[in-house]
């Protein structure tokens, strides 16, 4: 796949990046009432919006892969990866953090029950605690980075290898716990984020991984077989999802986490396959909502703090019909705004500043350096 090619599937990929982080926005602004009163069948479309966060582990495995497809291996490229990965994470979690503390220390929302500790460093065991419920998978995301920094220790060609068998490793470890889902101890197994080491839903990065490089290995592969695909694992999750109700929030509660990754991780890598070897987008607005893709970790990690405020500031319940719409459609451009200005001002230059020392620090190779420029030009992920 030439360099003119992997450019153009990068714009559908962020593309994809800004409509995933805008479904997850949506859904929470529903559960948190500023979005209601819709129909039916949108309203069935929103209410699946934490499947937003599967489309963005599957995009983190293809870029991933794009990123250290070229990278050397050793100990001094792993270093490089995962500083620079983390720092990521971090750069842009860290100000938000910051942002959440104040506002609802003025506000009086702060918990007392808030694990600080876990909430900074992202690693925790409980949700409960969780200054910002969305964070979870922020866990997973710095958990794959620590996988793909061990396989940087090997050659390109027992890289494959490695992440195969880490793979494997995961789906017979699964299999067994669905098996037993029945147990005595099965409260303890479905408790993925206590076990978060082999939770399924990381299945989902390896799939975006392996997506990248089948298909650099098959570039001539139809979009128009991915939209089938698509359409089919789309439709077979539409018609499956009234079966795990019977648990709060379906497929999101943490015992249907294998069904979720079957089901809603299928359909992301399809819809990602589909972005991946679609024509380039040559509308004016599809290259805008490409550029929009460099917001989308601002927008998932600002836009519980920018609805709250606006629960706070805003008469809802005073609003109805028309007026509250309006309202609504306002609060998102306002997310959409706040985010432009926090990445940056705020998130990019903080992760270059970062990126730079770590590149000086470590003196990486030249391949290395190359690789993690491309990280960054291509994908601000998350």
């Amino acid at each position: 796949m030439s360099h003119s090619q992997i450019y153009e599937m990068i714009k559908h990929i962020q593309i994809l990046r800004f409509l995933a982080a805008m479904w997850v926005a949506v859904f929470h602004g529903a559960v948190l009432g500023i979005f209601t009163d819709f129909p039916h069948w949108l309203g069935f479309i929103i209410n699946m919006g934490y499947a937003g966060v599967d489309i963005f582990f599957v995009i983190s495995g293809v870029i991933m892969a794009h990123s250290t497809k070229n990278t050397a291996h050793g100990v001094r490229a792993a270093g490089a990866f995962v500083l620079t990965r983390f720092s990521r994470i971090y750069m842009g979690w860290w100000p938000a953090l910051l942002l959440y503390l104040v506002f609802f220390k003025v506000t009086q929302q702060l918990d007392p029950h808030i694990n600080f500790q876990g909430s900074f460093y992202l690693y925790f065991t409980d949700l409960t605690g969780l200054i910002n419920i969305v964070i979870w998978s922020l866990m997973f995301e710095l958990y794959f980075y620590i996988l793909m920094a061990a396989a940087l220790l090997f050659s390109r060609d027992q890289r494959q290898n490695f992440l195969k068998i880490m793979l494997g490793v995961l789906v017979v470890i699964n299999v067994y716990f669905f098996l037993d889902r029945t147990g005595a101890d099965a409260g303890l197994q479905r408790d993925w984020i206590k076990l978060f080491y082999v939770a399924p839903i990381v299945a989902e990065f390896f799939m975006g991984y392996f997506l990248y490089h089948y298909l650099q290995s098959h570039s001539s592969s139809p979009w128009k077989l991915w939209g089938l695909l698509a359409a089919a694992s789309l439709g077979l999750l539409v018609y499956m999802a009234p079966h795990f109700e019977d648990h709060p929030y379906g497929l999101a509660n943490f015992h249907y986490w294998p069904e979720r990754t079957l089901l809603m991780g299928g359909a992301a890598l399809a819809i990602a396959g589909l972005a991946l070897t679609l024509p380039s987008p040559r509308s004016p607005i599809a290259r805008i909502m490409a550029k929009l893709g460099d917001y989308s970790y601002a927008i998932y990690v600002l836009h519980i703090l920018v609805f709250n405020m606006a629960l706070v500031l805003l008469p809802w319940k005073s609003l109805d019909g028309l007026p509250r719409i309006a309202i609504a459609i306002f609060v998102l451009l306002a997310l959409l705004s706040a985010s432009a200005v926090y990445y940056h001002a705020v998130e990019r230059p903080l992760y270059m500043f970062c990126r730079e020392k770590i590149n000086r620090w470590l003196q990486p190779l030249s391949s290395d350096r190359s690789s993690l420029g491309t990280i960054h030009k291509n994908q601000q992920l998350r």
